[in-house]
């Protein structure tokens, strides 16, 4: 039987990550006690006197603009200490006009090379060439307002064309430049009381998330009578993904940053700007004849592909000095330094860092490489080396107030694109979860969920404060249930949908939220039955507040499907997943991750309802789709193609699905945690199939080893899946069952009596994994030499199985050949060849004439008639299972060698 958790659907949220855009130097300058004298002079003090403090809302009354020159004064020396911490100013203490901003590179656009080729003197800005989608931003601001994002590549050059847009068009207008995340808020009331204002919003994803811009912000400023607004941002594509349809699932930790962001981003018009230049961009490039850095550009893109854009900020040459520096005795250590510096980028930490944490960080990498063999030159060389501008343009690390430093922006974005990308060392994890402040653990945590790192998402939530509010214990608890213990995660899902229900009502979305998870959690904890109770009440209540097709409302109709099945309730779950999926594809499309999400339940139970040749081919099919529209490393790509060598290896090929999941577990090695759910199931598939192709010593040892990681201390309830959790409870009963396969039936009848009593404590009565523990604890019972007992067993388990799961399933069909073969045992010969032989009908029936349990049963029944007196017909029934075995399982299979000997035994 599969046992995997219920795949995790992405829909209304998405881990990403923020951070605090810091202050560069140059014209925008922190606004000393000179500001008092300075602002008396600006035309509008108000624009400057009307912030409040940082993280607060500014409610300045309407008559604030025509306050005496010395109130404002007054309010101005009162808050200038909170203004560095709010927006960029002018060397003159006001808010800047978009005619000031006359150095593009203060506001995020990428310097060139000063010149070159005999052309000294040109600029770090080189003339900028109109691009192909510029009329497109012209039109959508053309009545002097509204909100365009630009999404591209890094170096695709969205700034610059952001910035030449509005110093074309909006030069009279003030330019607000938030400094942070946490200061676009308070900025909100400056912009509704400028008469005419540009909002940059450069990377525009660092202004969204927890204390960030919402989309009633953004209203608000476009939505003024008095004022015209312009909002323009810029992200990368990348992050831009992570906000769409395509991503995020209901209740996963950041589905409210997530949801806020999209909301945000919907109000935009989105422009996309290519990284590589059409012909006739090339053709504009190339009438700058006068600038041999354009040129050069243009030469380089043509030549390998890269952007114009890249080759002027010179970022493909920089990528080329960063690899190059890890060569002993050049810059190894400048070169760890940098990866340190882009891997913290990756974790969802984009502010700066401290000096002192970058020298920590950056031995990981070092050591990783070779440390000392590599001739490390010495720190102060390797920091001077990094920081250094490649041709007077970007450098490798970019210095912020003098000891603090971040990655060029193009590095981590291709250490992303990498297939697989790299792993974070858990140390950079650590280090920056422990420097990060409560904002920044939050989107540490979110980043590490996204990409599959469970036990440090746990570690950053709670260093973000578990106590802050629902929001982190909510990701918390997600957390905590898809690492492995949803028995815990149920505990503070009940705490969280009692308090929602009380503090905001029973059909509160942040309730239905709870409810749908806490119902999961039940039913991946082992009460299935329970689950799919509390998820029809779910899906009723959605569907009366949301709607039916709403995406939350199918989420919770998909997760009702999975915990009927897993609760034996085979055709009202199929029923059920079949209209989900009709509903899915009809109104999201058929590649839609969320109608993939359906195609893989239904898949998994038809595979664990006995079909799993049938299985097996829909999870191919899957994996294909996965890894086109998600890519091969993606989490559930992985999860996919372990179902699919699981139901493989339960159609018989056992050798085979041994060694996909061998491979499986070097892939989830490269992109998860050692501890995710999906690396410790492939290495539970790799023994059992390893097992099953006739080596159970090895599988036995494997999986102890597996039970011994999982349960950590030793504890039988702590750690990722604790020893009574239900997946490792399946681990356990296959380790005993290969104990005894292996040479020692007393030792796995001893492991299995202490697995019944575990399982009874933790499953429903009509669990299928507490079935098929009582089907092995009664086969050992047989082979532990009281075969009347057995049989006794197995009449009940086939009674249960048959109420609960039908005369069909796996575990109904295991119990009659178990109770069969215990008749024989006994001396009842005829009997259990009768059994038997009804038993093989419908084995072939429902599994086909050659799956292991079906030539299984053959040899039993074969062995049953020869006992039975017709010695004839066994040895003839015999030589076909021979002969089929042998071609399956090749000839020294411990089953072909079983067969042989008996079919000695009758001739």
């Amino acid at each position: 039987m599969a046992t995997p958790a219920p795949e995790r659907e992405k829909e209304d949220q998405q881990p990403h990550g923020g951070g605090v855009m810091a202050w560069r130097a140059g014209w925008f300058a922190s606004v000393g006690a000179g500001v008092v004298r300075l602002v008396a002079a600006v035309a509008r003090p108000v624009l400057v006197a009307v912030l409040g403090p940082p993280g607060a809302a500014v409610a300045a009354p309407a008559g604030a603009a025509v306050a005496s020159g010395g109130q404002a004064l007054d309010r101005v020396a009162a808050r200038q200490q909170a203004l560095p911490g709010l927006l960029r100013i002018s060397r003159r203490g006001r808010v800047p006009t978009v005619a000031d901003a006359r150095d593009p590179i203060w506001l995020g656009v990428h310097p060139a090379p000063p010149g070159g080729g005999g052309a000294a003197g040109l600029g770090r800005v080189p003339a900028f060439i109109d691009r192909d989608m510029m009329p497109q931003v012209e039109a959508a601001l053309s009545a002097g307002e509204g909100f365009v994002l630009l999404i591209g590549e890094s170096t695709a050059g969205k700034s610059r064309l952001a910035y030449e847009v509005m110093r074309k068009h909006f030069a009279r207008y003030h330019l607000i430049v938030p400094d942070s995340r946490e200061s676009a808020v308070p900025l909100v009331d400056l912009v509704v009381r400028t008469r005419r204002s540009v909002v940059w919003l450069d990377e525009l994803d660092v202004f969204l998330g927890v204390g960030g811009l919402t989309a009633g912000h953004v209203q608000r400023m476009l939505g003024s009578e008095d004022s015209s607004v312009v909002i323009l941002a810029t992200m990368s594509a990348q992050q831009h993904g992570k906000f769409g349809a395509r991503s995020g699932a209901d209740n996963e930790p950041g589905f409210d940053v997530l949801r806020s962001g999209r909301e945000v981003i919907r109000l935009a018009t989105t422009v996309r700007v290519d990284r590589t230049w059409s012909a006739a961009e090339i053709a504009r490039a190339e009438r700058h004849t006068e600038d041999p850095r354009i040129r050069a550009a243009v030469k380089g893109a043509g030549r390998d592909g890269h952007g114009v854009a890249e080759y002027l900020a010179a970022a493909p040459q920089l990528l080329d000095e960063w690899h190059n520096a890890w060569s002993p005795g050049t810059h190894p250590r400048a070169a760890a330094l940098v990866t340190a510096a882009a891997d913290a980028r990756r974790t969802g930490f984009h502010q700066p860092l401290p000096q002192e944490v970058l020298l920590r960080l950056h031995e990981v990498y070092l050591e990783r490489r070779g440390g000392t063999a590599l001739r490390p030159e010495p720190w102060e060389e390797a920091l001077t080396w990094a920081t250094e501008p490649l041709h007077a343009t970007s450098s490798l690390l970019l210095p912020h107030d003098g000891d603090r430093f971040q990655a060029f922006d193009y590095l981590h974005h291709t250490l992303d694109e990498q297939v697989p990308p790299p792993r974070i060392p858990d140390t950079v994890w650590e280090t920056l979860i422990g420097h990060a402040n409560a904002t920044g653990a939050l989107d540490i945590g979110t980043t590490a969920y996204q990409r599959g790192d469970l036990s440090h998402a746990m570690a950053a939530f709670e260093k973000a404060g578990l106590g802050r509010g629902r929001l982190p214990r909510q990701w918390y608890a997600t957390c905590v249930g898809e690492a492995g213990n949803p028995a815990r995660a149920v505990e503070l899902y009940g705490e969280l949908v009692t308090e929602s229900t009380g503090e905001l009502g029973p059909d509160a979305r942040e309730t239905l939220e709870n409810r749908n998870a806490y119902a999961r959690y039940v039913g991946m904890a082992g009460r299935p039955a329970e689950a799919a109770d509390l998820l029809r009440d779910v899906v009723a209540d959605r569907a009366r507040v949301l709607g039916a097709g709403h995406s939350h409302t199918l989420n919770s109709r998909n997760n009702l499907a999975l915990f009927l099945g897993e609760s034996g309730r085979i055709g009202p779950a199929l029923a059920e997943f079949e209209t989900v999926l009709a509903d899915r594809t009809r109104l999201l499309g058929a590649d839609h991750p969320h109608t993939l999400s359906t195609r893989y339940g239904r898949a998994y139970l038809l595979g664990d309802a006995g079909r799993p040749a049938h299985a097996a081919r829909l999870f191919e099919s899957l994996v294909a789709d996965r890894t086109r529209t998600q890519g091969p490393y993606h989490p559930y790509t992985l999860n996919n193609r372990r179902h699919h060598a699981h139901f493989l290896g339960e159609a018989g090929h056992a050798a085979q699905a041994a060694e996909l999941f061998e491979e499986l577990i070097q892939d989830c090695l490269q992109v998860l945690d050692p501890d995710h759910p999906d690396t410790v199931a492939a290495r539970h598939g790799h023994a059992r199939f390893l097992g099953e192709s006739g080596d159970p010593a090895r599988a036995a040892a494997l999986l102890t080893a597996l039970l011994a990681d999982a349960n950590g201390d030793g504890a039988r309830d702590s750690g990722t899946h604790g020893s009574r959790s239900p997946v490792a409870l399946v681990w356990r009963r296959y380790r005993a069952f290969f104990t005894g396969e292996a040479g020692d039936p007393d030792q796995a009848a001893r492991l299995l009596d202490e697995l019944l009593t575990d399982s009874r404590a933790v499953l429903d009565d009509g669990h299928p994994h507490l079935f098929a523990i009582r089907a092995a604890h009664a086969r050992s019972t047989s082979r532990r030499g009281r075969p009347q007992e057995a049989v006794e067993l197995y009449e009940r388990l086939v009674d249960d199985c048959r109420s609960a799961l039908g005369d069909d399933h796996p575990h109904t069909l295991a119990a009659r050949s178990g109770h069969a073969r215990g008749l024989g045992a006994v001396g009842r010969a005829a009997e259990a060849a009768d059994l038997l032989e009804i038993l093989v009908q419908d084995r072939t029936r429902i599994l086909g004439d050659d799956h292991p349990a079906t030539l299984g049963s053959r040899n039993a029944h074969a062995r049953c008639v020869g006992e039975a007196g017709d010695r004839a017909r066994a040895a003839r029934l015999l030589r076909q299972i021979l002969q089929d075995r042998v071609r399956h399982l090749g000839e020294e299979h411990s089953w072909t060698l079983r067969t042989r000997q008996e079919l000695a035994g009758f001739q």
